[in-house]
C-alpha cells in the first residue's frame, strides 16, 4: 500500500489537501481511503462555528443532498441509504457520500456493524482485503490522518460538501465526494477532503467495488456540485 500527499497550494489556504491510498490485496478499505493534511508542519487547529444541522433524506432520484439514508452516522443508515438509492448516478452519489459519513467518524462504528457492512455493501468483484472493515478499523484507529488529534471526536460532514461523477456507465460510475470536518462538535472551516470510490449495480444495488486517487481537496471543491442538503 502506499499514500500519496501534497503540501497545501497557497492560493487556497484554508483547505487541507486529501490524500487516497491505492489499495493493494492484502490492504483494507480504512487504510485506503484515509484523508487530511498530510505536509510537513504538524495540522493546527483552524477557526470552528457550530456543527451543521442535518437535512432529511432526499427525494429518489434528485439532486444529490448527501443525506441519504437519514443522518446518523451508523450501519441502520448506510444499509438504508444503499436501498434506497436508485439505478442511476445520483443514486450512486447519495450512496457514496452516506459511506463517507459512515466510514470516517470517531468514536469508531462497533465490530458488528463493521461486519454487517462488510457483508452488504461490497461487490463481488472487490478485493477480499478491501472488505474487511473489522480489521480495517482495528489497524487505522483514527482515520483523520493527523487532522484530529487521537481520541477526540470527529466526523465528516456533506455540509458544506461537493460531488463530482468521474465516469459513468449505467452498471459503474465513480464519484469523488468532498467532504468537511467536524471537530468535537464544531465544523471547522479549516479542515476538508476528498475520497473516490467506484460503485458496481449488484443484486438490484449499488456496491463499492474500490477506489482510486483522483482529486486533491483543492481541486474537489473548485468543480464540485454542492450537495442540496448534507448531514
Amino acid at each position: 500500500m502506499r499514500t500519496e500527499a501534497r503540501p497545501p497550494r497557497r492560493i487556497w489556504p484554508w483547505i487541507a489537501l486529501g490524500s487516497v491510498a491505492i489499495v493493494a490485496a492484502a490492504a483494507v478499505v480504512i487504510a485506503f481511503a484515509v484523508n487530511g493534511s498530510n505536509s510537513s508542519e504538524t495540522p493546527a487547529a483552524g477557526p470552528t462555528t457550530q456543527a451543521p444541522q442535518p437535512s432529511s433524506t432526499s427525494v429518489p432520484d434528485s439532486a444529490p443532498t448527501g443525506c441519504l439514508g437519514g443522518s446518523a452516522r451508523d450501519a441502520a443508515m448506510l444499509l438504508a441509504a444503499q436501498q434506497q438509492a436508485q439505478h442511476t448516478s445520483n443514486g450512486a452519489v447519495e450512496l457514496t457520500a452516506s459511506f463517507v459519513r459512515w466510514l470516517y467518524q470517531f468514536p469508531q462504528p462497533t465490530g458488528e456493524e463493521a461486519d454487517q457492512v462488510s457483508a452488504a455493501l461490497f461487490a463481488s468483484t472487490a478485493a477480499p482485503g478491501f472488505t474487511d472493515l473489522r480489521a480495517g478499523f482495528a489497524a487505522v484507529p483514527n482515520s483523520s490522518n493527523g487532522v484530529v488529534a487521537d481520541g477526540v471526536p470527529f466526523y465528516r460532514s456533506t455540509v458544506p460538501g461537493v460531488w463530482h461523477i468521474e465516469s459513468a456507465e449505467a452498471d459503474r460510475v465513480t464519484v469523488s465526494v468532498g467532504t468537511a470536518y467536524v471537530i468535537d462538535g464544531a465544523l471547522s472551516t479549516t479542515f476538508r477532503s476528498v475520497s473516490t470510490f467506484t460503485l458496481v449495480w449488484e443484486d438490484n444495488a449499488w456496491k463499492v467495488e474500490g477506489g482510486d486517487i483522483q482529486r486533491t481537496t483543492e481541486e474537489m471543491f473548485q468543480i464540485g456540485t454542492p450537495f442540496t442538503g448534507g448531514c
